[in-house]
C-alpha cells in the first residue's frame, strides 16, 4: 500500500467452454446456449487474484463480485475488492469494502492495516493510526509497524518513525527482501532529516543490498 501490503496467493482454475449450437431450419442466427455459472466461489477468487497480480483490476473486481455472490459469509471477496479499488486509487470504494469485510471478521489485522493505508493516503492520519493500533491488538507484525512508521512520517514525527522502523527491522525475516528494502530506505531518509548522516549512510547501504536481492 505507498501501497498497502496485501497477502494472498492464486492458482489458476479450470477453463470454461461455452458451446455455440446452430439450429437447423428457418433460424439463420446461431443460438447461444447460456450455462449457469459453473465456477465455485473459490475458483472465482483464484481467477480474480490471477487478474490482480497481472495488474488487470477491472476483471479481478468482476471475479471477486461473482465469488461474493456464491458465498456471502466469506470475507475474502470483500477484502480483495478493497485491495483492487485501493490499487485503482478509488479510495471511497476501497474503504467501503474493507468495512464490509470487517463486519464479517472484525479481528483481521491485514484488513485494519490496509484500511489504515486508505486513511493515510487520504490525509486522515489519526484515523490511520487508530486502525493500525487495532491491528496491533491482534498481533505485532513488521508490516503493521512499517505502516505506522509511514503514518508518523506524514504526521512529522520522524523520531517516532525511526524508532518504529528499528522495531520492525528486528522482527522482519531475513528472507523478506522487499520489506527490508523499504524499511532501510525509509530509515535512511529519516536519519538524513534528523541530521544523523553516518546512520543514514549505513541504512542506505543496507537498502541497496536488499534492492539487488529483489531484482
Amino acid at each position: 500500500m505507498g501501497e498497502g501490503w496485501v497477502l494472498g496467493a492464486a492458482h489458476y482454475s479450470r477453463l470454461i467452454i461455452i458451446l455455440l449450437l446452430f439450429i437447423s431450419g428457418c433460424v439463420s442466427i446461431p443460438r447461444i446456449i447460456v450455462l449457469n455459472d459453473p465456477l465455485t466461489a473459490e475458483e472465482h477468487l483464484s481467477l480474480g487474484l490471477s487478474y490482480e497480480l497481472n495488474g488487470e483490476y477491472d476483471p479481478a473486481i468482476q471475479e471477486y463480485r461473482k465469488a461474493f455472490k456464491k458465498d456471502k459469509k466469506d470475507y475474502r471477496p470483500l477484502f480483495y475488492l478493497g485491495n483492487a479499488y485501493y490499487k485503482k486509487k478509488e479510495y471511497e470504494l476501497a474503504e467501503r469494502y474493507y468495512h464490509k469485510a470487517l463486519r464479517i471478521v472484525p479481528d483481521h489485522g491485514d484488513i485494519h492495516n490496509n484500511l489504515a493505508w486508505v486513511y493515510l493516503d487520504t490525509g486522515r492520519f489519526e484515523a490511520a493510526r487508530g486502525e493500525i493500533e487495532m491491528a496491533f491488538e491482534i498481533r505485532r507484525d513488521p508490516y503493521y509497524l512499517d505502516t505506522l512508521a509511514h503514518i508518523y512520517v506524514k504526521m512529522g514525527k520522524n523520531e517516532e518513525a525511526a524508532g518504529v522502523l528499528q522495531e520492525a527491522l528486528a522482527m522482519t525475516p531475513s528472507a523478506d527482501a522487499g520489506l527490508l528494502y523499504n524499511e532501510y530506505k525509509l530509515l535512511g531518509e529519516l536519519y538524513e532529516k534528523l541530521g544523523k548522516e553516518e546512520l543514514a549512510g549505513e541504512a542506505r547501504e543496507k537498502a541497496e543490498r536488499y534492492r539487488k536481492d529483489i531484482q
